[in-house]
């Protein structure tokens, strides 16, 4: 009788501690990919924020050349517009370290450019 009992209570020790294993590995994997999915937007988000620094210095280098150009112009504040709408995903994405450096290294380079302009 007591090695029936020790046995079953063995056997539901086993299948709790596996139960607990397989729950735990679930929640980290819930967890990653709910990491990897921020990880995705925020890298998304750098790559068309690069896009629109390239589309921005461009149009930028052809009003310097030609200032009469209206379809650059009008390029320029539609750019602009664009841009207006990032401020709440920026100041979120910053608490990353990685998107804050590369975000950061970025608008370097877009300013970099605009003080160029400026000065010449």
């Amino acid at each position: 009788m007591k090695k029936d009992n020790r046995r079953n209570f063995i056997q539901k020790l086993g299948v709790t501690v596996g139960a607990t294993a397989l729950l735990d590995t679930e929640s980290i994997a819930s967890v990653a990919r709910m990491h990897s999915g921020k990880d995705l937007e925020r890298s998304e988000f750098l790559n068309n924020y690069e896009n629109w620094i390239n589309q921005y210095i461009e149009v930028v280098e052809k009003e310097k050349s030609d200032q009469n150009n209206l379809a650059n112009k009008h390029r320029i504040m539609e750019l602009s517009d664009q841009a207006k709408n990032w401020q709440e995903k920026i100041a979120l994405y910053l608490n990353d370290d990685a998107f804050k450096k590369r975000y950061i290294q970025l608008s370097m380079r877009l300013s970099d450019s605009i003080n160029r302009e400026l000065e010449a």
